[in-house]
């Protein structure tokens, strides 16, 4: 069993970013839909990412991608995040300015899961040195 002192693997941490994101993707994206259907789909979408990122911390180091969360790599990670966030109420917006009906604001994980995989990835496997990525 790897320990949270040692890296995953790209394929490994892949996998269980896919088990542990994607109950919290499914889960958000089918709230933010019904919940876009009652409110502006702009509050809605941060109603609905606000709570997701406290689970996505949550399983980030230890289980997905195999390192120990210092309170600094926390910080960056909810940083990282906010920027995701960002990104995707960029996104609602242009799909409520075009026109797409507001119960499709949840197709916005097809853009922010993949920017949250790829940024914690980055982030938390990148600052571990290279000797132990290799694990």
């Amino acid at each position: 069993m790897v320990s949270a002192d040692e890296p995953r693997s790209l394929r490994s941490s892949a996998l269980r970013f896919v088990v542990a994101g994607g109950i919290n993707t499914a889960v958000t994206g089918v709230a933010l839909s019904l919940l876009a259907r009652v409110i502006d789909p702009r509050l809605a979408y941060s109603i609905v990412f606000a709570l997701g990122v406290a689970l996505a911390v949550a399983m980030a180091g230890g289980f997905v991608f195999g390192v120990r969360m210092t309170p600094r790599l926390v910080t960056l990670y909810v940083l990282m995040y906010l920027t995701v966030y960002l990104i995707g109420l960029g996104a609602v917006t242009l799909a409520v300015h075009e026109g797409l009906p507001h119960s499709w604001s949840g197709l916005v994980v097809l853009v922010t899961a993949p920017l949250t995989f790829v940024g914690g990835r980055l982030l938390l496997v990148g600052r571990v040195p290279t000797a132990e990525r290799t694990r």
